[in-house]
């Protein structure tokens, strides 16, 4: 069974929620806002699982001076304006919405909070265009995602360096 005993060992990556098979993980948040796993132990079956995905320190190191860069700029003037980074998550899910393909990103809820949800097509897509600057809502999205995968669909997942190793791990 998980227990976070130390913050700075844990990114709130949700991935120990998302493995567990009797949904015992709930995902709190601290004084701050930010999300820890909490287990209901009268859920929990002591499966380890959740210990087992969780590694993402030693799993996952910083990236070194070689790693790979890209720039890119949509060429649309207003994909531009309405997006962040020159329009780089348009040009890449764009590519995977034509092949029929999900895409998973942040959307800004009308209550202010920010979750993850699931693009089918490029008008559900464009809801999540634009930085948040805050941590999401990740939700079932890791197991919508391994259905997806399983099922043949190409998958884009845009989110935090931690989100995206939870995603890895999990």
């Amino acid at each position: 069974m998980i227990k976070i005993a130390d913050p700075s060992k844990c990114c709130g990556c949700t991935a120990c929620q998302a493995v567990c098979p009797k949904d015992a993980i709930i995902m709190k948040p601290d004084v701050l806002g930010f999300l820890y796993p909490q287990v209901d132990e009268d859920k929990c079956v002591d499966c380890g699982l959740c210990e087992k995905v969780c590694d993402f320190s030693s799993r996952y190191p910083q990236l070194s001076a070689d790693s790979l860069r890209m720039n890119v700029r949509h060429q649309d003037p207003e994909v531009v304006a309405n997006s962040q980074s020159g329009g780089a998550f348009t040009v890449f899910s764009s590519s995977v919405l034509s092949e029929g393909g999900t895409v998973y990103g942040a959307v800004l809820n009308k209550d202010f909070t920010v979750s993850h949800v699931r693009a089918c097509n490029e008008a559900e897509r464009d809801m999540m265009r634009g930085s948040k600057y805050v941590q999401s809502e990740i939700g079932n999205s890791f197991r919508r995602i391994k259905e997806d995968l399983t099922e043949g669909r190409t998958v884009m997942f845009c989110g935090t360096p931690c989100q995206v190793a939870g995603l890895k791990s999990y």
